[in-house]
């Protein structure tokens, strides 16, 4: 019984840790992919329509950031930890009924 919550824990935990270095990964992509676009930008120059000094390259970092903190929220709240409180509640009420037919 020990070894069975050791086990499913120790699975929570290293997916948990797969989560993180996945978001991290995306994060640190994000920011130099995002750093070379602001450059590219800048170095070409203002063609007279820009926004914040900036022609184009607002419009993919807002896009991506956008995913990227999504990304962010369900790695700081992962849903699988609600899932598995409430399929534990769920189970617990069922074998209260059955115990209370039998």
């Amino acid at each position: 019984m020990v070894t069975d919550q050791h086990d499913r824990a120790m699975e929570r935990a290293r997916t948990r840790a797969r989560q993180l270095r996945r978001f991290y990964g995306s994060l640190v992509t994000y920011v130099l992919v995002c750093a070379l676009l602001l450059v590219i930008d800048l170095a070409t120059g203002s063609s007279g329509d820009t926004f914040i000094g900036l022609n184009w390259a607002y419009w993919p970092i807002l896009g991506w950031g956008v995913f990227v903190l999504m990304h962010g929220v369900r790695v700081a709240f992962p849903a699988s930890d609600w899932e598995e409180r409430k399929a534990e509640e769920l189970y617990q009420k069922e074998r209260q009924r059955e115990f209370e037919h039998h």
